[in-house]
């Protein structure tokens, strides 16, 4: 009996990593799905209390509701075409990172979005940088 206690504990840990991993990628494809739309009352169910913005290296920080217009005046002013997903991961326990491609009328950018864990959300966006390809 008490060698199965270690191995229950390990298939557990396995488990939760597992869970957690498998509900930020659903995190990443729901935000991607927003982004495709231009959404910005979507995406700010993703955004942290404060959250820089950069658009071609200006940054700025903003809180969530101050975000939530800036987005929605850069949709405004670049429609979207479509957003493609190229790449998302982890940079630490507590850190993930998606990049993509926003495409939009008036031109093509390179999307940057960090995120974070905190207060038991998988994803909370910290920091957003578009540039214009």
């Amino acid at each position: 009996m008490l060698r199965l206690i270690p191995k229950l504990f390990v298939a557990g840990l396995f488990w939760c990593c597992l869970f957690s991993f498998v509900q930020a990628q659903e995190e990443g494809k729901a935000l991607a799905v927003a982004l495709q739309e231009g959404s910005s009352q979507e995406i700010v169910n993703y955004l942290d209390d404060r959250v820089e913005i950069s658009f071609n290296n200006d940054k700025r920080d903003f809180s969530k509701s101050q975000a939530q217009i800036v987005l929605r005046d850069f949709f405004k002013n670049n429609p979207s075409k479509g957003f493609q997903l190229q790449q998302e991961g982890k940079s630490s326990a507590n850190l993930s990172y998606l990049i993509g491609t926003y495409q939009s009328a008036e031109g093509d950018f390179r999307l940057l979005i960090r995120g974070k864990k905190k207060d038991g959300q998988p994803f909370l966006i910290y920091s957003m940088d578009f540039i214009r390809h």
